[in-house]
């Protein structure tokens, strides 16, 4: 494996472990070389069951002993700019930084200049970018097939989690915002191909806490175009997407940013166009596609952009004007007023 990147991963908790280790014994591209926990249980049995000889408690040495190419950052949200900021500093060529990117858009801007300055490539792990089924959307939106767009929704909820969870816990990084409406936001962001302007929202705090157990709001973009979204904790599953234009629709029943078991590789989903007067020229189609392993997809086109200098599919300016959407969704829901969204 000679020619392989070596890869190297810090926090080896339940997505590690579940979602991405398992790839990469079938990527020819990638040899892993080291994992990183501070969490010594956890570090090894995650070696074990990956076969990852070199273990470690300290990010820092681990980038010094294995160089590695790749660096994954599978960690809680409040540890992603310390290490971000320190792979810059420690020759790593990529990182990919698992959603939701960093505490807040300060976080973020810091590691996206950290990276440019060190030409490092970094990206978030908002792998349902390279889900067939979304770009098969997107490309229907460019042919024309809804007019001109002029509203998105977009849905993300799921049962509640246990109150110890970092997902309930605002100081690791947690709340419906950071777990779930990163996916919403970065949804209604594409498909409407444009930035908001401004949002306004109302949210519940979790119980004893300060992390938002549900959200619901409204995206307001320039031309009149207005988004929709709703993440919570503590509802049924819903992972749902609409776009609606001048001349039409699309409805997508089943999001792509589920768990792989949703929309993994081989199953397929479909959405409904639909265009016209239902009393004069209605017309229906339904499009199957079928599904990829997005976080496989998402690794490969990192690999390719080491290894062929092509641009990433996502970029970290992105994942920065995802963040400055969401510190404006927590502002409007913290003060019960619109809240502009930072340029």
């Amino acid at each position: 494996m000679s020619d392989a990147l070596k890869l190297a991963i810090v926090g080896c908790g339940g997505h590690a472990r579940y979602n991405l280790a398992p790839l990469w014994r079938d990527i020819p591209e990638v040899e892993p070389v080291g994992a990183c926990d501070v969490n010594a249980d956890l570090l090894a049995s995650f070696a074990q069951a990956f076969g990852i000889g070199n273990t470690y408690s300290n990010l820092g040495e681990m980038l010094a002993e294995q160089r590695p190419d790749i660096l994954i950052d599978a960690s809680w949200p409040s540890s992603h700019q310390q290490n971000v900021l320190e792979g810059a500093r420690g020759g790593v060529r990529a990182i990919l930084v698992e959603k939701p990117f960093a505490i807040d858009a300060s976080q973020a801007e810091a590691m996206v200049q950290a990276a440019k300055s060190a030409g490092v490539i970094l990206m978030e792990g908002l792998m349902f970018h390279y889900q067939l089924q979304i770009l098969a959307v997107k490309q229907r939106i460019l042919e024309g097939a809804v007019g001109d767009v002029r509203f998105v929704r977009a849905t993300f909820s799921s049962p509640m989690v246990p109150r110890g969870n970092w997902r309930l816990r605002a100081e690791l990084g947690g709340g419906a915002a950071m777990d779930l409406g990163c996916y919403c936001v970065s949804c209604i962001r594409y498909l409407a191909g444009a930035e908001p302007l401004s949002v306004s929202v109302a949210g519940t705090l979790a119980t004893g806490t300060q992390a938002w157990e549900t959200l619901v709001g409204s995206l307001h973009f320039d031309d009149g175009v207005t988004a929709q979204f709703d993440c919570g904790f503590g509802w049924p599953w819903r992972v749902a997407y609409e776009v609606v234009g001048s001349e039409g629709a699309i409805m997508v029943p089943v999001g792509d940013w589920s768990i792989p078991k949703e929309i993994g590789e081989g199953l397929e989903t479909s959405f409904t166009l639909t265009r016209g007067d239902p009393h004069e020229d209605f017309h229906q189609e339904t499009v199957k596609v079928t599904g990829v392993n997005p976080y496989r997809a998402q690794l490969l086109d990192l690999c390719n952009a080491l290894s062929n200098g092509e641009p990433t599919r996502l970029t970290a300016d992105d994942a920065l004007a995802n963040m400055r959407v969401i510190d404006a969704i927590h502002a409007s829901a913290a003060t019960g007023r619109r809240a502009d969204v930072a340029a």
